[in-house]
């Protein structure tokens, strides 16, 4: 029975319902400054018994391979819904944003505001450009997933997976920890232009944030980390030839950030940081207790 609990709880689990565990504990600790906390304390349990029934499912079923696919990887699956409850918890911890101390660290460090310097030499094209690197965070999640699972190279989906689900639920333990709007709210009355001009990109990406991003959920850049832990751990899969077209792209969408004016280079320098904690941290425990591909039925040669 000991064994088959082992195989059965796996990093990406610990990660995921570590996740779960933190903040549901946060919420309830300063359920004075959440509204409706009993609701999020219901979804966090709601969320973590869905994932339970999937393991079960699959423990039960190991050689489906709808099954295995959901199995190896729910924790970004789930990544949306557990950022969009960030959003009504952000100010547990402190009780309000902390954009004052950001902007007067900024201002020590820098001596004033990279994203208003950046803002001065905004273009319709170069905007364009700028947000087609943020926007192609979304192709950082669902590619290399996509790839591995189509390959059935199972224990490097699973390394991913676990990488790119650490950094992000670290970056959302990180909004409680430091709850901050971002520059285009605290330096509203600055921003020169006030809206950046583009052509189809720009106008879309920011009615999407607008319509659907939670506000406070900026320190650390979950788009700095996951795109930089993607990076990481696809260099470990595929060989150090992938990062020729990431690298740029990666830089990219880190430049875009605080571009757009959605983070702070304290944001940028925090997912950075996230990113590689997170991709040392898998290495360290792949290393001691590398997963069994055999967990998920049938796969092909990892490339490891």
């Amino acid at each position: 029975m000991a064994a088959t609990h082992r195989r059965t709880v796996r990093p990406l689990d610990i990660v995921f319902f570590g996740y779960l565990a933190a903040a549901g504990t946060t919420v309830a600790l300063c359920h004075q400054r959440v509204p409706h906390w009993w609701a999020y304390l219901a979804a966090y349990a709601a969320t973590a018994v869905a994932a339970a029934a999937l393991i079960a499912a699959h423990v039960r079923r190991p050689r489906s391979r709808p099954l295995t696919a959901l199995r190896l990887t729910y924790p970004v699956i789930a990544a949306p819904v557990c950022y969009t409850m960030v959003g009504g918890t952000a100010l547990a911890v402190h009780g309000r944003f902390l954009d004052d101390e950001m902007n007067r660290a900024e201002v020590g460090l820098f001596g004033g505001h990279p994203a208003l310097w950046l803002g001065a030499a905004a273009s319709r094209p170069l905007t364009e450009l700028v947000y087609a690197c943020y926007m192609s965070y979304y192709l950082y999640i669902v590619v290399p997933p996509l790839l591995l699972l189509a390959r059935r190279r199972h224990a490097d989906l699973e390394r991913l997976v676990t990488t790119v689900g650490l950094a992000a639920y670290l970056c959302y333990l990180g909004f409680l920890a430091v709850p901050v709007r971002g520059p285009a709210y605290s330096l509203a009355d600055q921003l020169e232009p006030a809206t950046l001009p583009g052509y189809v990109l720009a106008p879309a990406q920011q009615h999407l944030m607008a319509l659907a991003d939670p506000v406070g959920t900026c320190f650390p850049s979950a788009h700095v980390a996951v795109a930089w832990a993607v990076s990481f751990t696809a260099a470990r899969i595929w060989g150090r030839r992938v990062l020729y077209p990431l690298l740029p792209l990666t830089i990219g969408l880190t430049v875009a950030t605080v571009y757009t004016r959605y983070h702070y280079v304290a944001d940028v320098l925090a997912g950075l940081l996230v990113a590689l904690a997170a991709y040392a941290l898998v290495a360290y425990v792949w290393r001691r207790r590398g997963p069994g591909p055999d967990v998920y039925g049938p796969s092909r040669a990892d490339g490891s």
